[in-house]
């Protein structure tokens, strides 16, 4: 599985959209606006954005496109298992977040002179990855949804989808029943338990359950399309 999981990661990172989306972009958008507001929320709100996105599209992404030109087929042949497929593809996307966070990390620090405690750069470190765990099972769960082009250009679709609904790009204010929905959605629970952190406050309950709900839905979500998939060939 381990092997699988490197030669997964070192094709994503050789993927240029991948780079520029995911890694380039939210250290770029960091360095316009971070410093004319509060450096500290801005580097959580794009830690949260390449969070969100690497897990989403880290593991969709390559899902999507190994269905499309019929891989999945050729590794039902190998002696790899179903289920250290499922989670390799799961750690891939929790991985898949590093460089995007880590980049904003430092620019936050050389550029935007945000200082943490130990314990918060640990917490908030900790919650990102975590964090991107609803993403990652509900990336899977798109690219098993949706098929060839479709899927990956939905998987991008749904990203902005969730970064805009939920506040961490854009002006974070939603009309009508917009507001009422944002609570509920893993970008904005994500982004107020860092908000929290950086504050110096313990991330509020309800936020992290909402997190642990997607999860939930969505790993079931995946488990069922992927034997849906099988059950197909």
């Amino acid at each position: 599985m381990f092997s699988f999981v490197r030669f997964e990661i070192f094709r994503s990172l050789r993927n240029v959209r991948y780079l520029l989306l995911l890694v380039i972009m939210p250290v770029g958008l960091y360095l316009i606006y971070g410093r004319t507001s509060d450096s500290a929320l801005a580097m959580v709100a794009m830690a949260v954005y390449a969070a969100a996105g690497g897990g989403l599209i880290g593991s969709g992404g390559g899902v999507a496109e190994d269905r499309m030109r019929g891989w999945l087929r050729q590794l039902r042949v190998t002696p790899l298992a179903d289920a250290h497929w499922l989670a390799g593809k799961l750690v891939q996307g929790v991985l898949m977040i590093l460089p995007g966070v880590a980049g904003v990390g430092v620019a936050a620090v050389t550029v935007g002179g945000v200082h943490l405690s130990g314990w918060q750069w640990a917490a908030l470190a900790g919650l990102l990855v975590l964090g991107s765990l609803p993403f990652a099972l509900l990336g899977l769960s798109l690219a098993l949804t949706l098929k060839g082009k479709t899927a990956q250009i939905g998987l991008v679709v749904i990203f902005f989808a969730l970064a805009a609904l939920g506040g961490i790009i854009g002006s974070g204010t939603l009309p009508g029943v917009l507001a009422t929905v944002q609570p509920y959605l893993p970008t904005y629970s994500l982004a107020q338990a860092g908000y929290a952190i950086a504050g110096g406050h313990v991330p509020q309950v309800t936020g992290l359950a909402v997190l642990a709900g997607w999860a939930l839905a969505a790993a079931a979500a995946a488990l069922l399309l992927w034997r849906r998939e099988a059950g197909a060939r």
